[in-house]
């Protein structure tokens, strides 16, 4: 059975099961996917099932309907593990099987949590560029990336993609290391079958991977790289 998991950032907000032909989402509480958020339509978004296919449309909503960061201007199949943009929500549309993986992998991300509005209030018209950037930054978010740590304070990320990644000192490197004692190619990030792993290029300076000095190894989420003076955090891909 196919089933949809609501996400803010990278946190679970619901899992729901297509149980019907027909699931409404939307703020309205009479919706089968209720998104309490003030840049969601009462009625925003249809998922239809045909047979074995399924379809989503968009209800005619002041700021659309995305998938994988697209936005759609009609029926639209679905395939699973695609993601509906809805506002600052992600839809992921799924199998049953994927249910448990797909709430036990993803950990909150320290992002600001969605507005809870009551769904009586009007929705909130945003920009359609903007929108769009905000999917975009939304889709991105959830790719596998990077993070400079400067204390509590919450740094851009830096999006994976290549397959390699060379860090270090050098005008050339894909992400620049500062410190004196960094090498001008000080490590090298690249995608595996099953998952990323750093690998050392430097002589005299170590990376670390939290606080343990490594050759080589396999990334896990939130990891913390350090280079130099610079310390990375790992977000794996959800």
């Amino acid at each position: 059975m196919a089933i949809l998991t609501l996400m803010f950032g990278r946190d679970v907000v619901g899992t729901y099961e297509i149980s019907k032909d027909k699931m409404i989402l939307g703020r309205a509480d009479d919706c089968d996917v209720v998104i309490d958020n003030l840049a969601v339509s009462r009625h925003h978004a249809i998922i239809e099932k045909k047979e074995s296919e399924f379809t989503v449309n968009d209800l005619d909503s002041n700021n659309g309907t995305f998938i994988n960061g697209q936005r759609i201007g009609g029926p639209t199949p679905l395939n699973f593990g695609d993601e509906i943009g809805i506002g600052k929500h992600i839809v992921i549309f799924d199998t049953h099987s994927s249910k448990g993986k797909i709430a036990a992998a993803l950990a909150s991300s320290g992002e600001a949590r969605p507005d809870m509005d009551t769904s009586g209030r009007g929705t909130m018209f945003v920009e359609p560029e903007k929108m769009e950037k905000i999917q975009k930054k939304v889709t991105t978010a959830r790719k596998a990336h990077l993070r400079v740590k400067e204390g509590t304070q919450t740094t851009p990320l830096i999006p994976i993609e290549k397959s390699d990644i060379v860090f270090g000192k050098a005008p050339d490197c894909d992400i620049k290391v500062k410190g004196l004692l960094a090498a001008r190619r000080h490590a090298i990030l690249t995608r595996l079958e099953n998952g990323y792993q750093i690998t050392n290029l430097a002589v005299l300076s170590p990376t670390r991977v939290n606080g343990a000095r490594i050759e080589s190894a396999l990334l896990c989420d939130s990891d913390e790289v350090r280079m130099g003076r610079t310390t990375f955090v790992f977000h794996s891909e959800q």
